[in-house]
């Protein structure tokens, strides 16, 4: 038998990576050097918590403006966000104002009251969730 202990990464598939970086690099996360592969089209990042994301640089601009996993009349399989648990929500909704980053849902209290959420979207439009455990 075997554990699952943690994550290693998520993977993010981009249309720009300058773009996607730049807007990574405003919510903590630097290029990790180790992590890159060309080949792969894919960028590492890390923060200072050791949290990691590959930028896949391969993406395609979908017909029409949304994300087609999240916005698309049919809902195909596969990831839908990405899920951070985040110290302060409000420090982070005041940064969000502050970058005009849109909220694209919440705040809100999910799980019965154990968390408080909210969410945006990456240049992408990848969906981004933040939670505070209460």
């Amino acid at each position: 038998m075997f554990n699952l202990t943690q994550f290693d990464h998520v993977g993010l598939r981009v249309t720009d990576l300058a773009t996607a970086q730049s807007f990574y690099e405003k919510l903590g996360f630097r290029a990790d050097p180790t992590e890159e592969s060309p080949k792969s089209k894919a960028r590492g990042l890390v923060n200072a918590a050791g949290l990691r994301i590959h930028l896949i640089y391969n993406g395609e601009l979908p017909r029409g403006a949304g994300n087609i996993l999240m916005d698309a009349p049919f809902k195909w399989p596969g990831y839908t966000h990405t899920a951070f648990i985040i110290d302060d929500l409000d420090a982070l909704i005041s940064w969000l104002e502050a970058e005009d980053i849109e909220i694209t849902e919440g705040p809100s209290v999910f799980g019965n009251g154990r968390r408080r959420v909210l969410f945006i979207r990456d240049p992408d439009r990848n969906v981004l969730e933040f939670n505070q455990i209460l």
